[in-house]
């Protein structure tokens, strides 16, 4: 019995994608992505944008990650703030929008908002998976737009990876 737990361990662990934790100093933060993930720094106002590289696990369903990172000083006090203004923004770029979702939860010990959503952006359907949460004086906008019709397994493994973020001491 042993042999066969020992196998099925290798096999798993020979085909999964190892992973890396990408880590942002200048904004706080770092978060466990696997290696398949090619990432942009500074991007369009982003912190950070991933998106699955050619031939990953994820390329069909998966289109981009982001972590947006605003002064929260600016937006009001804590959460329910924060969320409002990334809310509006939200709802002010896409065509249109539709939240399905919204679940308390906690992210890096922080209390955290989880959202899921509907939005278009020009002729571009996303099914969005959103997490907003609030770290000393950030607020932090994860955002993971996915294809229409993804699969719940797609959604859950990006949700995992959404979930190792932490932060440096604030």
């Amino acid at each position: 019995m042993r042999g066969i737990l020992l196998v099925g361990w290798l096999l798993l662990a020979a085909c999964s994608e190892p992973d890396h934790r990408y880590h942002s100093a200048r904004h706080g933060f770092s978060l466990e992505l696997p290696a398949s993930m090619g990432w942009q720094n500074d991007y369009l106002g982003s912190a950070v944008v991933a998106r699955p590289q050619p031939g990953a696990a994820l390329q069909g369903e998966l289109r981009y990650l982001s972590i947006d990172v605003n002064d929260a000083r600016e937006l009001g006090r804590g959460l329910a703030d924060y969320v409002d203004f990334r809310l509006s923004r939200l709802q002010r770029f896409a065509r249109h929008s539709e939240f399905h979702q919204r679940e308390q939860r906690q992210l890096a010990g922080y209390p955290a908002l989880r959202l899921r959503a509907s939005a278009q952006y020009g002729p571009q359907h996303n099914e969005l998976l959103l997490y907003y949460v609030v770290a000393g004086d950030r607020g932090y906008a994860l955002t993971a737009a996915f294809r229409p019709g993804s699969s719940a397994a797609a959604i859950q493994q990006v949700d995992q990876w959404l979930s190792s973020l932490r932060f440096a001491s604030h």
